[in-house]
């Protein structure tokens, strides 16, 4: 779940020269609720390696149970008893032979452990009204065999939560033996018999407790993971106090200041007799973000067979759209170009003059528009970069489709002006582009690769002589030799498989449909960072 994070930040990266002021309702928009933005299908497959590993870490548990209590009812002829427990501890467990997971449509699933034996032993005080006796037990349980019914449900809040709708436990047989100490102790022996039916009950039932606490309280909290995903991890980051001259950076930081993706479920969970689904909002949003957007997910016409992968993603283009909608709102996507925020290497590109042996390798405004450095000699340019409609992503079996339309306006500074430094308008020009992203996988990684179909720029007013579309044209290059090798680079950087710590991926296949992207791959979770993370919620 956590892979569209990388597709988002891979698409900023080209959308860094797109903006938007005018909201109007795009034909594209899909105008009827109801369909999913993400959709997850975990398989029985998948399903049984996690089963795996929650038996894993319930044995870890129950073999590290220490300084439990309880009370046991003792029930003899004539007298009627309580043994209370203290400091119940596990001194030997031998795990489950089997352990087995079925699927029960259309919300249930089962789990089953055969055949596990623990030993315990405890400090009692047994309460006979009216004496009192105390000492130890030693006890053991052999051949108990647990069978747990869990129902997953959606809340009102679009959280899912795990339910124990039945716990029922079977021992084989039980035994327990008292050692009381103090002058009663040949009385207390008496009722090991007694006390040994009450263990044979109440301990499947202390089983089936850590079991429910084990499930309800981890699904529910895992599950958390997937309903709100932070995306700050997934771009720079830019510290108040460091000055930053690097302007792809700097906008991606401020961008992403805060993003997140409200991936709530919208409807219950659905289980067949092969794979459990959960249906997502998938909604890109910003915590100023003050309502949803006015369009959403079309639906995913999914293939009929997706596989024997142990997952299955279906990522919608809405969550690309809602992004770039929201920040539209939130006026996150203006950008300025100018000397105080490029990196050294680039800083050349904003003089008005230039080398006078021109560098194919150096690109500078006052060459590829020598009007301006004619007309403003040994000064710096600056570009402010506003939209002209809003940018629409649309996934294709091809590519990922990107179509932008925006303005430039450029500044100089007069020379009759320096000290002033006041800035004057010299141009106003378009841009309309069309890329494509094709993402591709290998057993490892993620790759991805950018290709500008479509450059084309055109001059809307100028105040400086001479300038015309043959003029602004000399900047179409600058798409090949400096905006995609950046993009691609960045790109390149950025595309690799998330929580790499935490799982996994196994032979990932990456498709595209019209509208969405699958990603099935195998998986294999950290048994260490799972491990640990239960451990703390249970704590």
């Amino acid at each position: 779940m956590y892979i569209f994070p990388y597709f988002i930040s891979l698409l900023l990266s080209f959308l860094i020269f797109v903006d938007c002021y005018q909201i109007r309702v795009q034909k594209q928009w899909f105008r009827y609720p109801g369909n999913p933005g993400v959709k997850i299908r975990l398989t029985k497959k998948g399903a049984n390696h996690v089963k795996s590993m929650g038996v894993h870490v319930f044995n870890e548990y129950i073999s590290k149970l220490r300084d439990y209590s309880t009370s046991l009812p003792f029930p003899q002829i004539g007298l009627n008893g309580v043994v209370n427990l203290k400091k119940l501890r596990v001194t030997n467990y031998h795990p489950p032979h089997l352990s087995v997971l079925n699927f029960l449509p259309p919300r249930h699933i089962v789990l089953g452990l055969e055949n596990l034996d623990v030993s315990l032993s405890s400090d009692f005080v047994a309460n006979v009204p009216p004496l009192t006796f105390e000492g130890s037990l030693d006890g053991s349980i052999i051949g108990m065999t647990i069978a747990v019914t869990t129902e997953l449900l959606t809340d009102t809040n679009g959280r899912m939560n795990a339910i124990v709708r039945n716990c029922s436990a079977l021992v084989d047989r039980s035994h327990v033996t008292l050692n009381p100490t103090g002058p009663m102790g040949l009385l207390v022996k008496t009722f090991e018999n007694s006390l040994n039916d009450s263990v044979k009950k109440r301990i499947p039932e202390i089983f089936c407790a850590r079991l429910q606490n084990l499930l309800e309280k981890n699904v529910a909290k895992l599950f958390d993971n997937l309903i709100k995903i932070d995306l700050k991890e997934y771009f720079p980051k830019i510290h108040d106090n460091l000055v930053v001259r690097d302007v792809f950076s700097s906008f991606m930081s401020q961008f992403s200041h805060g993003m997140f993706i409200d991936n709530k479920m919208i409807s219950q969970p659905f289980i067949t007799m092969d794979y459990i689904e959960t249906n997502h909002l998938g909604e890109t949003r910003f915590p100023s973000s003050s309502h949803s957007t006015p369009f959403y997910p079309r639906p995913m016409e999914l293939p009929e067979s997706s596989g024997d992968s142990m997952v299955h993603f279906y990522i919608s283009d809405h969550i690309f759209n809602t992004m770039l909608y929201q920040a539209y709102q939130d006026n996150r996507l203006s950008m300025k170009i100018d000397e105080t925020n490029l990196p050294s290497e680039m800083s050349s590109f904003v003089a008005t003059s230039c080398p006078t042996r021109k560098n194919p390798t150096i690109l500078c405004v006052g060459h590829l528009i020598s009007q301006i450095g004619k007309s403003y000699p040994n000064s710096t340019a600056s570009f402010v970069i506003l939209p002209h409609g809003l940018p629409y992503v649309m996934i294709n079996p091809n590519a990922v489709s990107i179509d932008l339309s925006n303005r430039i306006l450029t500044y100089v500074q007069p020379e009759s002006d320096r000290l002033s430094q006041n800035k004057t308008q010299i141009l106003v020009f378009s841009i309309n582009g069309q890329a494509d992203i094709i993402f591709d996988t290998n057993e490892k990684d993620l790759n991805a690769k950018l290709n500008m179909n479509r450059f084309n720029i055109r001059l809307h007013r100028s105040s400086v002589r001479g300038i015309d579309e043959s003029s602004i044209a000399r900047l179409s290059p600058l798409s090949k030799s400096f905006i995609t090798p950046r993009l691609n680079a960045a790109i390149q950087k950025a595309v690799k498989f998330p929580a790499q710590d935490t799982i996994k991926f196994i032979n990932p296949k990456l498709k595209n449909f019209e509208g969405f992207m699958a990603l099935s791959s195998d998986f294999e979770l950290n048994r260490e960072k799972i491990m640990n993370y239960v451990m703390k919620t249970l704590i």
